[in-house]
């Protein structure tokens, strides 16, 4: 028997039931409900929307209705914030809650061994990879001082730091920044890398301890020790043109001949140089319609990949990376100048970067080698 559970969210009730193997559903309807979308339900946009419904009992002995899984929330809420009165704070609550969902749903995260820095002699820091996210050993950092993490943990403003840094997607889940180890000289209280920095930088303002730190878990990220998704490599087949598989001429007829059909070949490949020079070789950022393109499938098709290789996560309308894969995306600032010449930034929006791009293609490459 299905197991079935109710959420509240703001004192609304939305109803769930998990199956077999503990995946969730969502009941469509009280979705829509709270997010006074009725009519979304009644003329069957709503289903269309979410390509993971399907029929499902919610209620004992009660009447199939339409389910849908969290990944499939984020549809409603770009629909609904074209129509809905309600508050932009409440949408927002509905996607944290969602994506909490979601991260709940991913396989077991992998865990590499823990990793020892000095920092300084007789002044061990742990670092450890689990799943998406570097963790740090901050009970080895607050001993130096005499103090406890939960000291700094129980500060109203790191409270605040903790809500901001998970909104803004800098760290995981408010309730996966931190874990804690138990045991006979071995407990601990890890933080995720971010929260870890600030903690040192509370802990040892001057010292350049956090600067360390920091630099540490960037290594961590972008160097080669073993992580949940290795760094991938792009393998390009070059094919050998047709040309020069012919034989070299031994006359001047035959040479002038090649010569034109090589110049032919030239002045026929010379838009698509063009193009790559353009839109590929030169360009610093690409957005996700463009690798679409280049892949032959649609943007919502990429995003879904990648959601589903835990490489990005929909929040805050838009699709941004998690933390251990940082250098796959950037943020371009949207800039406008007035006649006065003055240049003004307001907002950013995110990109690929050239690695992301790369890094995009080879794994779908590797994933669908019989395409």
């Amino acid at each position: 028997m299905n197991k079935r559970t109710t959420f509240k969210i703001n004192g609304k009730s939305i109803r769930a039931v998990y199956d077999q193997e503990m995946k969730i559903r969502i009941d469509l309807s009280d979705l829509c409900k709270i997010l006074k979308s009725e009519e979304l339900m009644r003329n069957g946009d709503a289903v269309k929307l979410c390509p993971t419904s399907i029929k499902i009992v919610f209620r004992p002995n009660g009447k199939e209705t339409w389910g849908i899984k969290p990944i499939d929330v984020h549809n409603l809420l770009n629909t609904a914030r074209k129509v809905t009165t309600l508050p932009h704070s409440f949408i927002k609550e509905i996607e944290r809650w969602a994506n909490r969902l979601i991260e709940s749903e991913r396989p077991m995260v992998h865990k590499s061994e823990p990793i020892v820095f000095n920092y300084k002699e007789g002044f061990p820091v742990t670092f450890q990879i689990v799943g998406d996210r570097i963790m740090v050993n901050t009970t080895q950092i607050t001993k130096q001082f005499d103090k406890l993490p939960s000291e700094w943990l129980r500060i109203a403003a790191t409270d605040a730091m903790r809500h901001e840094m998970e909104e803004n997607s800098i760290t995981g889940t408010y309730d996966n920044q931190i874990f804690t180890t138990r045991g006979r000289g071995n407990g601990a209280t890890w933080l995720e890398g971010p929260l870890a920095v600030e903690l040192c930088n509370w802990i040892a303002p001057q010292s350049g301890l956090a600067d360390w730190c920091e630099e540490y878990i960037r290594k961590l990220e972008t160097q080669g020790v073993p992580m949940s998704a290795p760094k991938h490599q792009v393998v390009v087949q070059v094919t050998q043109p047709p040309l020069l598989d012919e034989p070299l001429p031994d006359n001047l007829e035959d040479a002038l001949l090649l010569i034109q059909k090589l110049k032919s070949k030239i002045e026929e490949d010379a838009p698509k140089l063009a193009f790559y020079e353009e839109f590929i070789e030169n360009r610093d950022s690409f957005k996700s319609t463009r690798i679409a393109d280049e892949l032959n499938i649609s943007p919502h098709q990429l995003h879904r990949f990648l959601f589903e290789e835990g490489i990005c996560k929909y929040e805050n309308r838009r699709w941004v990376v998690l933390p251990l894969y940082r250098t796959w995306q950037c943020d371009i600032p949207y800039a406008w100048t007035s006649s006065l010449g003055k240049t003004y930034i307001f907002g950013s929006s995110k990109r690929w970067t050239q690695f992301g791009r790369e890094s995009i293609i080879d794994l779908w490459k590797q994933k669908h080698q019989e395409s």
